[in-house]
């Protein structure tokens, strides 16, 4: 049954946290200080309620730290624009899917008319299968060869 969680499993039944938002043409600074302030990876840009782009923490330091970067530039000229995006009603296998082939952390969530509706998070998925597997998880030892003299805490 629970090796079946995963393929059934709506992105909806996740336990998700509203995203930052801000909106396209927001000055590049300005997000950068939202984000650290709500202590966000990223955060959806959008047009009236259609996410247009995402900026990411990895988008600051694969382009932004890579080039002298303009703060003052509206945050569309940093963004991955058009990102892919997922409903509340697609399933765990297709995030994990998309997330491995595309290599992406975070996934814009849209309605069925396109409007903003969520971010999902690799740590979203990863915090699922921990419930899911609590044993499994919680008794793993950091690393795989790894033996222990004594039971922890005893």
């Amino acid at each position: 049954m629970r090796e079946e969680a995963i393929k059934t499993a709506r992105i909806r039944h996740l336990k998700l946290q509203r995203p930052l938002i801000v909106p396209s043409g927001a000055r590049t600074l300005e997000v950068i200080t939202s984000m650290q302030k709500s202590r966000q990876t990223c955060v959806l840009v959008c047009r009236g309620e259609h996410c247009v782009g995402i900026f990411t923490e990895r988008d600051f330091l694969q382009k932004m730290l890579t080039q002298k970067a303009d703060t003052s530039l509206p945050i569309d000229h940093w963004m991955s624009p058009d990102p892919k995006t997922l409903t509340l009603d697609d399933t765990l296998e297709k995030a994990v899917q998309m997330m491995q082939e595309f290599g992406y952390r975070n996934i814009p969530l849209v309605d069925h008319q396109g409007r903003c509706a969520g971010l999902l998070q690799i740590r979203h998925i990863t915090d699922y299968l921990a419930e899911l597997y609590p044993q499994e998880v919680l008794n793993r030892p950091p690393r795989e060869n790894q033996k222990f003299s004594a039971p922890d805490g005893a």
